[in-house]
């Protein structure tokens, strides 16, 4: 009698094993399916955006780009192009071999006249060189300066750093000793489309593009939450 009650539980128990595993299975086919659906449909979305866009250019352009919001529909049409492109591109980045106090001086010096009064600015980066992708490295690069420029009060400072993590990754960190970006903002800066705005303000798609830029190259972009004298972005590479 004890052995046939064990072996109805024991027979029960793999009928709801089983059970439990094919709902499993169909829930993962179910996932898989929707996850499919929401990468084409955000494929078609970005491929739509970038094809409006593009056959709107050449009308903005026959605009009078002098005047601010024709200035700003060209920028958000520019950008929107350029994250749609990055959404969908699938190859690899190209890397080179590039001097990174070199590169990293050139930076500093487009930034130099955008500075407010006395602030100091600083490169800490040895000689030596890395292997990455030069156009999107600088354009995050030169995107971060630039924001550190508008916010870094007078007398202030902004450092332009490198770092060796390993043998096949690099660090690149911009800080600013600027009033700092709330904790609670912090998690929104890099999401496009997060907020209706004046676009003669800017558009918000500065950040989200650089982070998409970073991701491609297989690295990321965050904001550093242990600096609290003002903001510090890190840009991860692998090498």
């Amino acid at each position: 009698i004890g052995l046939i009650i064990l072996a109805a539980a024991l027979a029960a128990a793999l009928v709801i094993g089983g059970i439990i595993l094919l709902r499993f299975i169909l829930l993962t086919r179910k996932q898989k399916k929707t996850i499919k659906l929401a990468n084409e449909s955000n494929a078609l979305k970005a491929k739509f955006i970038s094809n409006i866009s593009a056959q709107l250019e050449p009308t903005l352009k026959k605009l009078d780009s002098s005047i601010p919001e024709v200035k700003a529909l060209l920028d958000f049409s520019d950008h929107i192009e350029t994250l749609s492109q990055l959404e969908n591109r699938t190859e690899a980045v190209e890397v080179e071999e590039v001097q990174v106090q070199s590169f990293s001086e050139e930076l500093i010096d487009q930034i130099r006249d955008k500075v407010k009064g006395g602030v100091n600015l600083v490169v800490n980066v040895p000689k030596m060189s890395a292997s990455f992708n030069k156009e999107y490295v600088s354009h995050i690069l030169l995107h971060l300066l630039k924001n550190a420029a508008e916010y870094t009060p007078d007398n202030g400072k902004i450092t332009l750093e490198f770092k060796k993590r390993s043998a096949h990754s690099y660090q690149f960190l911009v800080a600013d000793t600027g009033e700092g970006i709330p904790e609670e903002k912090r998690e929104d800066i890099f999401k496009p489309f997060r907020e209706i705005r004046d676009l003669t303000t800017g558009d918000g798609l500065g950040l989200p593009t650089c982070k998409q830029m970073a991701l491609k190259m297989k690295g990321d972009l965050d904001i550093d939450p242990q600096y609290t004298k003002g903001t510090r972005f890190l840009l991860d590479l692998q090498a």
